[in-house]
């Protein structure tokens, strides 16, 4: 008896364990990089390229055109950008300003997420529950400096966002 008691409670601790780790929310990082001296209001998606790193350890680059890069997540996941100079990452920051809703369903619980501050600087943002299935468009706007001077004005960038169904 206490054979078969012990075995369904082990049997319920390991369907429990497999359970939870297949729902859990998990961390994505999106970078851009940006050549830093070469940026200018004109040729924003030319010098620039994104990689995405997934909790699984595989990554993807952007090739094409960079406004297609799309992110695949699930509801609950957190995804995090972040810029870095493709160029001079000694001396250059890329500071990721905002995300901005732009089109299709927005996935976030706002319109607008802000940077935190910090430098370089990051946005977090966490993927609504209930948008599985879901794609958004949206701005990723940054900041260069080269040295400390700032480069031009805000750039900005147009990828996506889908949720897993």
């Amino acid at each position: 008896m206490k054979t078969t008691n012990r075995l369904s409670q082990v049997l319920l601790l390991l369907f429990f364990f497999v359970l939870t780790t297949s729902f859990s929310q998990q961390t994505h990082y999106i970078t851009l990089h940006v050549n830093t001296q070469q940026i200018n209001s004109q040729n924003e998606l030319e010098v620039c390229y994104f990689t995405s790193q997934s909790p699984d350890g595989n990554s993807t680059t952007s090739d094409g055109n960079i406004e297609d890069f799309t992110t695949v997540v699930n509801a609950g996941d957190t995804i995090i950008w972040r810029g870095e100079s493709s160029n001079n990452p000694g001396a250059d920051t890329v500071n990721i300003s905002s995300i901005n809703y732009h089109g299709g369903d927005n996935v976030f619980d706002q319109n607008v997420l802000n940077g935190n501050g910090g430098s370089p600087e990051e946005v977090v943002g966490v993927v609504r529950v209930g948008t599985n299935g879901q794609t958004e468009k949206y701005a990723i706007k940054f900041k260069v400096f080269n040295n400390g001077n700032q480069n031009g004005g805000t750039y900005q960038i147009d990828p996506k966002i889908t949720v897993k169904p």
